[in-house]
């Protein structure tokens, strides 16, 4: 194994990295999606989803509630009639209050009350008097008289007194308290079957409206309940009892529905209730008696919400768990999203599909509770984004690092292009390849036969190197590709594999700054008589890999490069240190200035070729520039040449 390489890159291939890499992203996303049921944060998306659906739904318009609220509120309580009663003496009232609503035709009526205390049993301090012996009468016969129809409250650390129990009975005494979720906020009910017999008041009073109701549910509020469910002051009720036309009221009031009646008092039996950020029923659709409601507070009174629990059911507003393998389905399909995002996107994309998948899951839990189920909205988001970070993690620890580590080597040797190809596919590129219009390239040190005799073979290979690493810095910094070293010449090539915008531009501009450089290399390699002849030419080539199944290399072939190696030997007899072809001279820039320096046929080709290099004195390895050329043909004004790109 060779040193400082990650046993992972040894032991499995790529495309096994990513394999392993994708499976645990898609086991965390699915896990963990389904571990985000229940979770405490997950219940402000459910009550944001209910926020929608009132926001969007339709209303039925018209529809009648099948609860309603008699409240003992603090209107009640200044009023005339009960400012002078305590509460514990409220009895016959309630009594009056409870019989008249039965009589009006109501299904059943609860009292969301723990009568703890019955006034019978109190006696006066000093002289041990009964003075109130069969005050409760009226509401014990009243409890008796209407068994199974009529329902009191207890909690587990509160009971009625003995006798209210026993006119109750023990089927008329239930449990009123209710579950909130892990947010403290109460959103379902899971009744207890059959429902008569259950001990819960919220199932009596189903069970009193002949409910059919079986299984586990979530409420769906449409607006706050303080403001939208029928209600009347317990002052006003008893002031209808008074007149017929009030008895009127009252039946259309209660009719068929069930009364609950309770404490709507501020801070007394409130809970938090997923109805939190629903919008209000304006007071003109409000069943709401003369003496108004008691106004909507951040917590909601708890009658108002064992009325909502009951009315729910009653009514259809309720959403059950979904179908059994949903949720693990939908966990998988947004952890799978989340992995192929994790590893395909880049990651200055990933929170814009983090925003996306959340949106999504969030559409999807709602279009759940238009069909009646409630998809937990937490699930997918939390599959997205935990596959999505996994994958993301395994990508850029593992599969981008081994590929820069694989680039990084394989560089000095290849194109960063074709390696980045290869190590994604894990695949040889195909044998042959595609034709290309390019620039061709031969950079030669002049003088080094001489120089390697004169020099050890380690100091020949040293001042080769140096003048290789700062030649092919500079023709790398201007988008060339060193195809291949021959001896003591490069062969180079623009918009091979890579792409380059203007290649004989670019070529030409690399030519002229390593002719710059060439003080510096000599300086460097302590070679005074060190000097460099560059021919380039332009054409299509063919560009892939050549070679056979067992060794290739990546080049370019054709008639353009065999002549670019032609155009070196005018140079040399030109005594230029560059020298470029007719379509090299007519792509550059305008105004480029360029200068004619040969035209005739090349050896091997059959058509005429023009040679041209640059009108700089750099260029020229003789300080004489007449001297390099031909005749009077060097002073003529017309052999400056500018060609248009």
């Amino acid at each position: 194994m060779t040193a400082g390489r990650p046993f992972s890159v040894h032991l499995l291939g790529r495309k096994r990295l990513t394999a392993v890499i994708a499976f645990l992203a898609l086991a965390a996303g699915t896990v963990l999606g389904l571990g985000a049921q229940n979770a405490i944060w997950e219940g402000w998306f459910v009550d944001r989803v209910f926020q929608a659906k009132s926001l969007l739904s339709q209303k039925e318009k018209n529809q009648r509630a099948p609860v309603a609220v008699v409240g003992l509120d603090q209107v009640s309580l200044n009023s005339d009639r009960l400012a002078t009663v305590p509460r514990v003496f409220m009895s016959p009232v309630l009594a009056t209050a409870g019989q008249a609503v039965l009589d009006a035709g109501a299904a059943g009526v609860g009292y969301d009350f723990v009568f703890a205390f019955s006034a019978d049993s109190f006696a006066d301090p000093h002289t041990g008097e009964e003075r109130l012996r069969g005050f409760d009468r009226p509401f014990l016969r009243f409890l008796y008289q209407n068994r199974g129809k009529v329902f009191v409250s207890r909690t587990s650390t509160g009971v009625p007194h003995r006798a209210i129990s026993a006119a109750a009975g023990t089927s008329g005494v239930r449990f009123a308290e209710v579950t909130p979720d892990t947010d403290g906020v109460v959103r379902r009910h899971t009744p207890e079957l059959p429902l008569i017999d259950s001990p819960l008041l919220i199932d009596a009073l189903l069970a009193s409206a002949d409910a059919a109701i079986s299984t586990s549910y979530t409420m769906i509020p449409e607006h706050r309940l303080a403001s939208s469910i029928p209600y009347l002051s317990l002052i006003d009720l008893l002031a209808l009892t008074e007149t017929e036309a009030g008895r009127e009221q009252i039946k259309a009031f209660s009719e068929g529905r069930v009364i609950l009646f309770g404490s709507t008092m501020p801070n007394e039996d409130e809970h938090l209730y997923s109805d939190r950020f629903l919008p209000q029923l304006t007071a003109e659709l409000a069943e709401t008696g003369e003496s108004g409601r008691p106004g909507v507070r951040q917590a909601t009174a708890g009658v108002f919400v064992l009325a909502d629990m009951v009315g729910a059911a009653l009514s259809g507003r309720i959403a059950l768990d979904p179908p059994v393998g949903t949720l693990a389905l939908l966990a998988f399909v947004f952890a799978v999203a989340g992995t192929a995002a994790g590893l395909l996107l880049p990651l200055s994309i990933l929170p814009v599909v983090a925003v996306g998948g959340t949106s999504v899951a969030f559409g999807i839990s709602f279009l759940g509770l238009q069909s009646g189920y409630l998809i937990a909205p937490g699930v997918a988001p939390v599959a997205v984004i935990a596959a999505m970070i996994v994958a993301a993690i395994g990508k850029v620890g593992v599969l981008q690092r081994r590929q820069r580590s694989l680039v990084n080597l394989f560089g000095y040797y290849l194109s960063e292009d074709v390696i980045k190809q290869m190590a994604d596919s894990e695949e040889l590129p195909a044998l042959g390849g595609e034709t290309r219009h390019v620039v061709v390239a031969f950079l030669d040190i002049v003088g080094f036969t001489k120089m390697s005799e004169k020099l050890p073979d380690h100091d020949v290979v040293r001042v080769v190197n140096t003048c290789f690493d700062m030649i092919g810095q500079v023709i790398t910094k201007h988008g060339g590709y060193i195809d291949k070293y021959i001896g003591d010449a490069i062969m180079a090539v623009w918009n091979a594999p890579n792409t380059v915008e203007n290649p004989e531009q670019a070529a030409v501009d690399a030519s002229r700054e390593i002719i710059a450089l060439l003080d510096e290399i000599r300086k460097e390699t302590g070679q005074g008589s060190l000097d460099l002849r560059i021919a380039l030419n332009a054409g299509p080539v063919l560009v892939g890999d050549i070679g056979g199944e067992h060794r290739r290399s990546f080049t370019v072939m054709g008639t353009t490069v065999n002549t670019a190696s032609r155009i070196e030997s005018v140079a040399k007899d030109r005594k230029v240190r560059l020298a470029f072809s007719d379509p090299v001279a007519s792509n550059l820039q305008d105004g480029y200035p360029v200068k004619n320096i040969w035209s005739g046929r090349l050896r091997g080709l059959s058509n005429d070729t023009q040679v041209f290099t640059v009108d700089d004195p750099a260029v020229f390895i003789e300080s004489d520039v007449s001297a390099s050329l031909t005749g009077n043909e060097s002073k003529q004004p017309a052999n400056l040449v500018k060609f248009s790109s």
